[in-house]
């Protein structure tokens, strides 16, 4: 009697030791496959999260600008004429400014001359 207990008991023990076996044989390829689809996962999304980052971006500059535009709201981005403007006349300016100068210098009948005492002394240096 004792010895059917014991084959028993020891089937059980040799099932249970199977079965955490296999258990732990289970949660090793589920860590491994986990951990490579992860992988492929951050990978995937390196690659497109720079392609789809300008234009998700520029999305959310139209979502806004269309729920702005239902509100009534004004929009204050864009083109700053007032600062273009102000750019352009300065622009002008300056250009006007280097014409005169330029004119001016170039009106000039003679190019002027160097003090005999400059002039002679640079003579002597190079002969």
């Amino acid at each position: 009697m004792f010895g059917k207990q014991e084959s028993r008991r020891r089937k059980a023990e040799r099932i249970a030791g199977q079965a955490w076996d296999h258990l732990t044989s289970a949660i090793d390829s589920a860590e491994h496959s986990a951990r490579s689809v992860r992988r492929r996962a951050e990978s995937a999304y390196d690659d497109t999260s720079g392609r789809v980052g300008v234009g998700a971006k520029e999305a959310r500059v139209r979502a806004k600008d269309a729920y702005d535009a239902l509100l009534g709201k004004r929009r204050r981005r864009g083109t700053s004429w007032g600062w273009l403007a102000a750019a352009t006349l300065a622009g002008a300016a300056v250009g006007w400014v280097v014409t005169t100068a330029g004119r001016r210098a170039l009106a000039q009948p003679q190019p002027l001359e160097l003090p005999d005492s400059l002039s002679d002394e640079f003579a002597r240096t190079r002969d």
